[in-house]
This record gives C-alpha cells, sequence and structure tokens, in this order.
C-alpha cells in the first residue's frame, strides 16, 4: 500500500501552497475518521443537502438532517421517496449514524431547538452545512427564468432571503456560540456562481452574493477562534430534479454531472483538513477541492471546475 505525500499547488485564489501533508492513496484523499464527529446538514432530505450527508457518512460522521420533508405523498412523483427519515436511513447505512430532525428553517424557535438537541444529546458540534433554500417552489414556476425583476413576485425576494440568506445567518450564530468555545468547527454555505454573474434572475444573484458575503464576514470573526467558514460552489448536480428533467431534454447530459454525494465529499476533505483555517472566508468549488485533496466522485470520474466558463 503506497502512501504519498501532497504536492505544493496553487489554489483557488492563485496563492502558492500546499496540501497541508495529507495522504494520497490511490488517487483517493487518506482522510482521518469522522467517527465520533457531529455534523448538522439544513434542508437534507434530497438533493445537494442529501448528498452532503451521504458524504459525511462515508467518513462515519454523525449526522443530523434537517428538512420539514416526514413524508413526500404531496410532492411530485420523482420526490415521493425523499424526506429526512430516508436520508437518515441512507447515512447510516454508509457507516454514519443518521439522526433525522424536523425543521422548518424559517422558525427561528425550530432552529434553536435543533442545536439543543444536538447538545444535549451529543455534547458537541463538529460541521454546519447552511443548504436549506426557500426558493425552490419557485424554480419550477414559468417566472423564475428569463422573466424581469419587475414582473416577478416580491415573494421570490422573501422566500430566497428568508431560508438561504436569514436562515444561514441564525444557524450560524447558534453554532458559533458552540464551536467558538471548543476552539474548533467548521461552517460551510452552500452557494453557487450566481453570486458572482447573472444567473436565472436578479433575486437568485443577490441572494448567492449575499451568502457569500456572509461566509466571508463570519469567517472574519471566527478565525481567532479556529472555525473556518467557506462558501462553496458546487458544478452542475444531479439531483433528482435534474434526472427526472433529463429525460425530457436530450440537452442534459447526467454524466458530465457531480453527484450530490462529490459535495459531501468535498465538506469531509475540510473537515479533516486540521490547517483549513488558513483558507477560511473564501469562496471554493468543488471540482478544485477534489483536485486539491486527491479524491473523486463516487462513479470515479473528477468533475471539473466550472470556473471558466461561470466565474
Amino acid at each position: 500500500m503506497k502512501l504519498s505525500r501532497g504536492k505544493a499547488i496553487i489554489d483557488i485564489e492563485g496563492t502558492f501552497v500546499n496540501i497541508y501533508n495529507s495522504f494520497v492513496l490511490k488517487g483517493e484523499i487518506f482522510m482521518n475518521s469522522l467517527k465520533g464527529r457531529v455534523a448538522i446538514v439544513t434542508g437534507a432530505s434530497r438533493g445537494v443537502g442529501k448528498g452532503v450527508a451521504l458524504g459525511l457518512a462515508e467518513y462515519g460522521a454523525t449526522v443530523y438532517i434537517t428538512g420539514r420533508t416526514e413524508d413526500g405523498k404531496e410532492l411530485p412523483h420523482f420526490l415521493k421517496d425523499t424526506n429526512i427519515y430516508k436520508t437518515s436511513e441512507e447515512v447510516t447505512k454508509l457507516g454514519g449514524v443518521g439522526v433525522p430532525h424536523k425543521c422548518d428553517h424559517s422558525k427561528d424557535e425550530e432552529v434553536e431547538l435543533l442545536f439543543k438537541r444536538v447538545i444535549e444529546e451529543q455534547g458537541r458540534l463538529d460541521i454546519l452545512v447552511n443548504n436549506a433554500w426557500g426558493g425552490g417552489i419557485h424554480a419550477m414556476q414559468e417566472y423564475f427564468f428569463n422573466t424581469p425583476f419587475w414582473k416577478q413576485p416580491v415573494s421570490l425576494w422573501d422566500d430566497n432571503f428568508t431560508v438561504g440568506v436569514r436562515s444561514n445567518y441564525v444557524a450560524s450564530s447558534f453554532a458559533a456560540e458552540i464551536m467558538m468555545k471548543q476552539k474548533c468547527g467548521l461552517i460551510v454555505n452552500i452557494s453557487f456562481y450566481g453570486g458572482r454573474r447573472y444567473m436565472n434572475n436578479v433575486t437568485y444573484g443577490v441572494c448567492k452574493a449575499a451568502v457569500d458575503r456572509l461566509s466571508a464576514d463570519t469567517a472574519y470573526e471566527l478565525k481567532d477562534y479556529g472555525v473556518p467558514v467557506f462558501s462553496l460552489y458546487p458544478g452542475q448536480v444531479s439531483t433528482e430534479g435534474m434526472i427526472e428533467y433529463a429525460k425530457y431534454d436530450s440537452n442534459i447530459d447526467l454524466g458530465k454531472m457531480e453527484s450530490p454525494q462529490f459535495v459531501g465529499r468535498c465538506v469531509a476533505a475540510l473537515a479533516n483538513n486540521e490547517n483549513a483555517i488558513i483558507d477560511t472566508g473564501k469562496v471554493l468549488i468543488t471540482g478544485e477541492v477534489a483536485e486539491r485533496y486527491g479524491f473523486t466522485d463516487i462513479d470515479g470520474k473528477q468533475p471539473k471546475s466550472l470556473r471558466s466558463e461561470l466565474w
């Protein structure tokens, strides 16, 4: 079994760094186990949130899976089998410990109860991934794309920011109270390229830009406590919805997409890096994180960064 030290590379901000003496095994990052580490992943009933939970589960983490969906009977047919309990079961099957927790992230009192539960049951919190997004109910409407902002409902703004920006701030506040006392932890805000360039609509872009600024400024205030914060940009992801849409649109190439679980592997890599604080506050891209830490997607492919196309 051959192990080698990580090599010096150029990071995504163009700075000359090394891979913090990570060990690489046959192209895969030789991670320390996340067994005993505790994570909260918001909006993890399906999609990227579920994938993050599964990626952390691969390394043995205990994952609190939040969401509103306990029974998907009222959802579209391709989402009926998605809920917090299904995700929890899959987390446990992969070697982690899945803990479902129903939570509406637009309600601060429910979020507070979530964090109280975690501390009462685990005594610590190591990872928070803010993924919940309230814009999904709008994304399936025609006005979401190619419609000027003055013709879109104001509720699009409200829903994007209530669960997607404000909710990230609230959850991060509760997490920070815990992590600053521990002098360790990790907060990851799932964002996207709309924070850097026009994409979909005005509200979407402003929301993602706000998430990125939230990451940068919370990172600044948490740095002295040893708690790194990042915005993480996935590529095109083969979520349940994308798989369904591909049935009707031949232009959608699922083979070129990242799996949701790949995003989770990126979070796991960051959580296992004791020197992640060096890059705190930055926007990271999943494809570049994988290249930096030396791991692939679940199908063995190496997803590419979309920086050149979308940055």
